[in-house]
């Protein structure tokens, strides 16, 4: 008989097992001596007596796993053994059938290391592995699988919506992957689909809320549908109310009746004369207005609905915005909201899509035949009236309305209100309202140089500070001037076109442009005024510019209108309404 002493797994109770193969010959038994080592299962540890084990017990537990069939395919992950000359006396780690079998050392040898691989977390002596970690018999260790939930419920962050998102219906109960006998093991584990511990069921999901609101609420046939047929999308699965914005207070024109029929001067198809250059403001349909009579209303701001959450609470509406009416020296604002003119002419009501609404009268620019037969650009601060045809070449900006009686070819209308024309456009571009500010010379140009200017700052800053980086002296103005020669050369067409562009405005000027001609004529000739340029000019002209610009845009109307008869290869572009009146009319 063979007496071997190995390292085994068996009952606690035993200390020999005799065992003799089939293929053994009569009376021949190979007999186990084993002393057990720790077992660890799931929330269990059991501390076995040490054993002694021979400096050759790798070999030999190679060699029994090879003699006996069927136990060495049941590892499925390998393990490291330990390298060096003492690896045969080393801890060893063996995991098989859901147990963990640690051996310690011998004499001169070092502990086992163990680590795990999510979802098994491992505690030795209560403190959770995180990274391969040396263990002993001497050792409390634990396991557990910490796996993702079934299921999450969330809340949207407005709480306006609750959503059910499935992870997966089945919970299974968990395996550890044997492992074979190492110096070195990383714990796993796998889910048993042989052994289904439960299955998810809306009563599970109805449990875990306990909002009373959200139960209330709860859309019942979603859940049974994700859980019958999932997706595993989030699904809502609750829905509060939001609440409704209430109306800001806004102006509403409320134009006399006479402005509907007008000035009668288009009448059986024709252009009749008018008796007053204020009559070619009553134009069909445009806001006119004489002394006394109410052109507009202020309507009070309007409260919102107030709405719910999922969780039962009331989401209260924004508070309505109130505008600030500036009824200016030419119109007043009643105690009941009716804004009445105090003057006789067209009312123009600016900036109603702000929290500052005003109210003014423009000046009038009358264009005679002689005029509209010669002229080739007409830029007027008020509104602009044509009498007659326009045959064009011709631009017309007008920082109001624009008023033609006849037809207009080959022109371009630039209005930062409304334009009427009596008659046809051909080969005419058209823009009011919005479109008409940006196309506006003044505005264009303006915006295109404050750009540059911009730039034209931020470089002579750096330009300036690397030069006094190397303890060398320049002047600000000849930094700007070698600038404007070279980089920014191209700054001296824009400020040629908005110095044009200004000489060509006629009326009461804007805000400021006094000024900006100034600083105009000093960039023309910086080299003339390079004692005089420093930053803070540069930032005086930069202001100036955007200065203008926001004024222009402060005269953009938000009633605005093209109305015309017929149109041909015309582009029309209406910050508002189209108005084609002929049931024929072609746009283009």
């Amino acid at each position: 008989m063979l007496r071997i002493r190995v390292y085994g797994r068996q009952a606690a109770n035993r200390d020999h097992v005799s065992h003799q193969s089939p293929g053994d010959p009569p009376g021949f038994m190979m007999l186990f001596s084993v002393r057990m080592p720790l077992i660890i299962r799931k929330s269990e540890v059991k501390i076995m007596p040490q054993q002694f084990i021979e400096p050759t017990r790798y070999d030999f537990v190679e060699s029994l796993m090879l003699e006996r069939t069927g136990f060495l395919d049941s590892f499925s992950v390998e393990g490291r053994t330990s390298g060096g000359m003492n690896g045969d006396k080393d801890g060893i780690i063996l995991v098989q059938n859901n147990q963990i079998f640690i051996t310690p050392p011998l004499s001169g040898g070092k502990p086992a290391r163990i680590s795990a691989v999510h979802p098994v977390v491992l505690k030795i002596n209560w403190k959770t592995v995180t990274e391969p970690t040396e263990v002993t018999s001497a050792d409390h260790i634990t396991w557990e699988i910490c796996e993702k939930p079934q299921y999450q419920i969330t809340v949207s962050p407005d709480k306006l919506k609750v959503h059910f998102t499935l992870y997966r219906a089945e919970k299974y109960a968990w395996n550890l992957v044997n492992c074979p006998a190492s110096f070195e093991a990383a714990v796993r584990a796998e889910p048993n689909r042989a052994m289904l511990l439960s299955t998810l069921t809306i009563e599970q999901i109805l449990s875990s809320l306990d909002n009373r609101s959200i139960l209330r609420n709860l859309n019942i046939p979603a859940l049974y549908a994700e859980l019958n047929n999932p997706t595993y999308l989030p699904v809502c699965i609750a829905e509060g109310r939001a609440p409704l914005p209430g109306k800001k207070s806004r102006l509403q024109l409320s134009l006399p009746e006479h402005t509907l029929t007008g000035n009668g001067m288009l009448q059986g198809g024709r252009t009749a004369e008018a008796a007053d250059s204020l009559d070619f403001l009553r134009f069909p349909g445009a806001p006119f207005a004489r002394e006394g009579e109410v052109f507009a209303r202020k309507l009070p701001p309007e409260e919102g609905i107030p709405g719910f959450d999922v969780e039962g609470g009331i989401l209260p509406p924004p508070p309505p915005q109130d505008i600030y009416f500036a009824a200016g020296d030419n119109a007043r604002l009643l105690p009941n909201g009716e804004i009445a003119a105090l003057r006789t002419g067209r009312p123009r009501i600016c900036g109603d899509s702000g929290s500052v609404t005003t109210c003014d009268f423009p000046a009038l620019c009358l264009i005679t035949k002689e005029m509209a037969a010669t002229a080739r650009e007409i830029m007027f601060a008020g509104d602009i009236v044509v009498p007659s045809d326009i045959e064009g070449p011709m631009c017309i900006e007008a920082l109001g309305n624009v008023y033609v009686y006849g037809n207009v070819c080959q022109s371009t209308i630039t209005a930062t209100g409304s334009i009427y024309i009596s008659g046809q456009v051909t080969g005419c571009s058209l823009h009011t309202g919005l479109a008409g500010v940006h196309q506006h010379r003044l505005h264009r140009f303006s915006s295109l140089l404050l750009t540059e200017v911009g730039g034209l700052r931020e470089a002579a800053r750096l330009l300036a500070k690397n030069v006094e980086s190397r303890q060398q002296s320049v002047k600000y103005g000849l930094v700007v001037m070698l600038l404007l020669e070279d980089k920014y050369s191209h700054i001296e067409c824009l400020i040629s076109d908005l110095k044009s562009a200004l000489l060509c405005m006629e009326g009461t000027p804007q805000p400021g442009t006094d000024q900006l001609k100034q600083m105009l004529e000093v960039f023309t000739h910086p080299g003339q005024f390079t004692e005089f340029i420093t930053d803070s000019v540069l930032n005086s002209f930069f202001r100036l510019l955007r200065n203008l610009c926001e004024d222009i845009e402060l005269l953009q109307e938000e009633h605005v209108f093209i109305n015309i008869a017929r149109s041909h290869n015309s582009i029309l572009e209406s910050g508002g309404e189209l108005i084609l009146r002929d049931a024929d009319a072609e746009t283009v």
